[in-house]
């Protein structure tokens, strides 16, 4: 059974949504972790692209290796499949602890809401202080990330493309702050913009940043108090009350 390529029409009716992991055979380690139904956990090797993870399999497989495929659960509803493979991704791909070995691109789902975060990150992240205009005092574009947040692979991701801005006020942006449900979860400081044209022939800004959300804490996990409810534009421009 250790050559089974794709699965049967019976396992595949019986096995229904399921959370798996690729293994570096080689060294015995877990180098890709993902969710799906069907034959999905076979089809990373037939994959044509660039990605790191398949680069590793390619590197397996050249060496006269395999990619040893494993099913942690099955039998799982659509979302308990999203959950689960969330949890796994969290956890093997975490900063708190090193040799980190994960090549997954996409963080786990709804990770930003309830991705795994420590004691005093969820305290912060849920006991949330207002903020106003007057409390800033730095040039910012707040992005709301709402929509972006869904599709991105991350908030940074989400945060710096694609915003029709006025080119006279690109200059003169000192942050971009991420903001999250009405709440600002993350600070950027653009290093440089870029421009492209969408497919409706408008012009639309990208940056890239660095994220610096350490250095400015006090805009970071705070309630946008001057939000306008209905706004439909996902930036604004703030410039800072230096006094």
């Amino acid at each position: 059974m250790s050559d089974v390529i794709e699965f049967s029409k019976t396992t595949i009716e019986s096995i229904d949504y399921y959370v798996y992991c690729l293994i570096d055979s080689r060294n015995k380690q877990i180098f890709y972790i993902g969710k799906g139904c069907g034959n999905r956990v076979f089809a990373h090797e037939q994959e044509v692209a660039e990605k790191e993870k398949n680069k590793r399999i390619a590197d397996i497989k050249s060496s006269g290796a395999n990619v040893q495929k494993f099913i942690i659960r099955h039998g799982l509803t659509e979302i308990e499949a999203f959950h689960l493979e969330a949890a796994l991704i969290d956890i093997f791909s975490s900063k708190a602890w090193n040799d980190r070995n994960l090549l997954n691109i996409m963080g786990g789902y709804h990770s930003l809401d309830n991705g795994m975060k420590s004691i005093s990150e969820i305290e912060a992240f849920y006991c949330v202080d207002d903020i106003t205009e007057e409390d800033i005092f730095h040039n910012c574009l707040i992005v709301n990330i709402n929509k972006t947040y869904k599709t991105a692979k991350d908030v940074y991701e989400a945060t710096r493309k694609s915003w029709k801005l006025s080119d006279n006020k690109i200059k003169d942006i000192e942050l971009v702050i991420s903001e999250y449900h009405k709440v600002f979860r993350a600070v950027y400081k653009p290093i440089k913009w870029h421009s492209e044209i969408d497919e409706k022939g408008k012009k639309r800004w990208l940056f890239e940043g660095i994220d610096v959300s350490s250095q400015y804490s006090q805009y970071v996990n705070k309630k946008n108090s001057f939000k306008i409810d209905g706004t439909r534009n996902p930036v604004r421009y703030i410039w800072g009350k230096r006094g």
